[in-house]
């Protein structure tokens, strides 16, 4: 029998495919159990097109099942419902995600295949890659599918969970140091005014909180880094379309994104102000008009806010920030593979443990300010108003 001969770029286009990653043109699919039935195999095969799927359990990557198994099994009158793990190719090759597409080409080419399984290092499973994801033009590449990210004074974080691009180190614990020094400015300011009015703090304190909130989203709003925060929402609204990365695009995006944490904020004041207030009604009657209200008007209340107070339009040099930030992590899921993070990855990459340290540490300088210049009680916003 004479043997495959390896496969060989016909052009400079096939030869700039084959030394990609395979990640990169990795077809993502969740594994099937081994208790699956073949009735589920069958559907997603017929439904999704697939010709494989990979099958794994607690251990890892146990081996995929195709068109050719099904066919084995119905022809053993086999009922659709039994479980698949008799029929599950154990032999069948697979590959590393970092591995390049050459390497792919020659496994499926000497094994006759229709798709080999991407396996990780710890025997997680990735998905499939078939000759077809290796024709599939140059621009369609692995994109993720959900981007989250915050601004800072000096330009735009991005993180899926589990990788991160753009400032993302001493820039997010900025962030919050700016955030808490604009409600700082905006309640010295509130407690002036509400001096000059010869107004009690203690006895209006909903007065003098009305006018700090005011004062801090105007001071957000004129700040650049509201600007920013639009590059930002921009910047994740042109890689989950996949679109092209440019000012140009970008400039083409909305605004308002709808998991921004503004509407969270939104949300949270409506049901507090709500279920707080001071109507004659039950506890609980309060407590679902609250929920019901809230659930209805936080994502439009959440929308105007964004439009007209969290976000500005920004101008090319703000834009360039969200374009950097999105190029870096379209570059990680095109060069590497990127693990699926724990909760506590997630959590610390999405931002908010810096964010909270920045306001903490600027909390402390602003108490020894506070001593260190010997300030008045009645001056003092954060530690008390006497």
């Amino acid at each position: 029998m004479a043997a495959t001969p390896s496969p060989r770029p016909t052009s400079s286009h096939v030869s700039e495919r084959l030394q990609l990653p395979v990640v990169q043109l990795v077809l993502g699919m969740e594994p099937l159990s081994p208790d699956s039935s073949l009735r589920v195999a069958a559907s997603l095969m017929a439904n999704e097109g697939y010709p494989a799927i990979p099958i794994a359990d607690d251990r890892g990557y146990l081996g995929l099942i195709r068109e050719k198994e099904l066919a084995r099994a119905l022809a053993d009158g086999v009922n659709p419902d039994a479980p698949l793990a008799p029929y599950v190719n154990e032999a069948w090759p697979s590959i590393g995600p970092m591995e390049t597409a050459a390497a792919a080409l020659r496994a499926l080419v000497q094994n006759e295949a229709d798709a080999l399984a991407v396996v990780g290092q710890k025997g997680e499973v990735i998905g499939i890659v078939t000759p077809s994801r290796l024709h599939v033009p140059l621009e369609y590449r692995n994109r993720p599918q959900q981007v989250g990210g915050m601004a800072t004074p000096f330009g735009v974080y991005l993180t899926t969970g589990n990788a991160r691009a753009g400032k993302k180190g001493w820039e997010l614990v900025a962030a919050g140091a700016f955030l808490f020094s604009l409600f700082v400015l905006g309640a010295h300011v509130a407690l002036g005014i509400v001096n000059a009015l010869q107004l009690s703090p203690v006895r209006n304190a909903g007065i003098f909180e009305a006018i700090t909130s005011i004062l801090f989203l105007l001071f957000l709003r004129l700040s650049p880094m509201a600007k920013i925060h639009a590059a930002e929402h921009m910047a994740v609204h042109a890689i989950e379309r996949e679109e092209a990365i440019s000012i140009d695009v970008l400039k083409r995006m909305p605004r308002v994104h709808p998991r921004c944490g503004t509407n969270l904020a939104v949300a949270a004041t409506l049901f507090l102000s709500l279920f707080n207030a001071p109507w004659p009604l039950d506890q609980e009657v309060k407590l679902l008009i609250a929920l019901i209200v809230t659930v209805m008007l936080f994502r439009p209340v959440g929308a105007f806010v964004q439009q007209y107070i969290t976000t500005a339009p920004p101008k090319d040099k703000h834009l360039q920030l969200g374009v950097d930030a999105a190029e870096e992590m379209l570059t990680i899921y095109e060069t590497q593979y990127v693990p699926p993070a724990s909760v506590g990855q997630k959590l610390f990459n999405s931002g908010l443990i810096q964010i909270m340290a920045g306001a903490i540490v600027s909390q402390l300088v602003l108490f020894a300010l506070y001593e260190l210049l010997r300030v008045p009680m009645a001056w003092r916003v954060i530690s008390g108003i006497s």
